[in-house]
């Protein structure tokens, strides 16, 4: 077959982004209301991505970008934002925020329709159309087939790394000593619990546990593969916490570029949550009646590829809340890792993290240069995939970076347009400027 006679184009853009996660949204609006024609490309059927999609709701303590405050404000009026500040666990004055799910995947479709964008629900990016060595476009697939969108710059948001790989740009993953990879979330909800009654008459833990390990020597409880929370030998008690977990499982080892990984993953946890429902039902009082009220989307991931790019920030750079010409984004968040053994994860103490984030009332800055990869054209990065070391990655994936990535690189690809260049030819500081980094502060 050949690729290109065999397959229709059915559009041409001036930016394609590919995912409509936070790093998307933030992409695809910035092209947009700089002039660029834009489409933006997303498997689902709503925007958000992690912050829709799962019941990830906060967006953690860190810049976001001007994009991600006017989301913040819009969802604001509509009373589902707030705002709070823990002494004990945060180290940014504005805190954190939660934002519901379901309110921004609306407030944020709205304003990628305002700003121009035009999107296609329901769309795979499958795979980049590359000629000599410069990104033309991508092959996406739908209900009604595969077609190509051409497009003078193309904009990674899958958070995996996937149209860059595909593209042959080199990509890392994991640790480099050993390859651990920060596990994922499977999320489920449970409905019809009478919390009262379970509460009054809930059994000891001595019992519960007792029940636990039974229900597994019967058979009709089983961990899920790779299960790191919940304890897989008490699953779904985790006796460090002394805690029953039934509504998010950590899971170890998957890799969220591998379609089988992910699918595995998901069918085995599923078939587990029934499980568990099904115990809950016959031995804990109040849950006579509960069941699965949903099963969220995707799985919650922190990890997967990462490109090599122009520029690795590094866990250097953030201790050292290093600054750059190119600096488009700023972030302050802790190099956060929920890791296996030898690695370090949660729960964190306040001086832990107050030793892995920049100093006192400074910032460290993301180049421009980390969204270019090394080896080919007409491409940018955006999201938790961009070119950075493993410790840089814990404190850059969290959603509020993710999106000020985005906006940096929509804005880029927007600029490459009006300037008639690629963007790699593009001016950082240029950028920055654009962005406000000349003004730019601790808050």
């Amino acid at each position: 077959m050949n690729q290109l006679t065999d397959i229709p184009t059915i559009g041409e853009y001036d930016v394609l982004v590919c995912g409509a996660g936070p790093a998307g949204i933030g992409a695809a609006i910035a092209a947009a209301r700089n002039g660029a024609s834009t489409l933006l490309v997303e498997q689902l059927y709503h925007v958000g991505g992690m912050g829709t999609a799962t019941p990830i709701n906060t967006w953690c303590d860190t810049h976001g970008g001007t994009t991600f405050d006017e989301l913040e404000e819009r969802v604001g009026l509509l009373g589902q934002a707030s705002r709070r500040f823990s002494p004990q666990g945060h180290t940014y004055p504005k805190g954190r925020v939660s934002l519901r799910g379901a309110t921004v995947a609306l407030v944020a479709l709205r304003m990628l329709r305002e700003a121009g964008v035009e999107i296609r629900f329901g769309t795979t990016a499958a795979r980049p159309l590359v000629e000599a060595g410069t990104v033309r476009g991508v092959f996406v697939a739908d209900r009604a087939g595969i077609g190509l969108v051409r497009a003078h710059t193309v904009i990674d948001c899958t958070a995996d790394a996937m149209v860059a790989a595909g593209a042959g740009v080199e990509c890392v993953m994991g640790d480099p000593d050993d390859g651990r990879i920060m596990h994922v979330n499977f999320m489920f909800a449970i409905g019809g619990v009478d919390a009262e009654k379970y509460e009054a008459n809930k059994p000891d833990d001595g019992t519960l546990v007792e029940m636990i390990r039974a229900a597994h020597a019967q058979g009709r409880l089983h961990a899920p593969k790779g299960v790191f929370r919940p304890a897989p030998e008490v699953f779904p008690y985790h006796p460090p916490e002394q805690v029953l977990v039934t509504q998010s499982w950590e899971i170890e080892k998957v890799d969220c570029s591998d379609p089988d990984a992910v699918t595995d993953t998901l069918i085995d946890c599923q078939l587990r949550a029934l499980e568990v429902v099904e115990f809950l039902r016959e031995h804990l009082p109040g849950h006579e009646e509960c069941f699965v009220s949903r099963l969220w989307e995707i799985l919650g991931t922190r990890e997967s590829q990462r490109i090599v790019g122009k520029y690795t920030v590094t866990r250097d750079d953030v201790l050292a809340g290093a600054k750059f010409d190119d600096g488009i984004a700023q972030a302050v968040f802790f190099i956060d890792f929920h890791d296996s053994p030898p690695g370090t994860s949660i729960p964190y103490t306040l001086e832990y993290k107050q030793k892995n984030i920049p100093p006192p009332g400074e910032w460290y800055e993301i180049p421009y240069r980390c969204l270019i990869p090394e080896s080919v054209r007409g491409l940018l990065v955006a999201g938790r995939c961009i070119s950075c070391d493993r410790s840089a990655l814990a404190s850059l994936r969290v959603m509020p970076t993710c999106m000020f990535l985005g906006q940096a690189a929509g804005m880029a690809a927007a600029m490459a347009v009006k300037q008639g260049m690629m963007v790699d030819e593009v001016d950082g500081a240029e950028v920055k400027r654009a962005l406000g980094g000349d003004g730019w502060s601790y808050l």
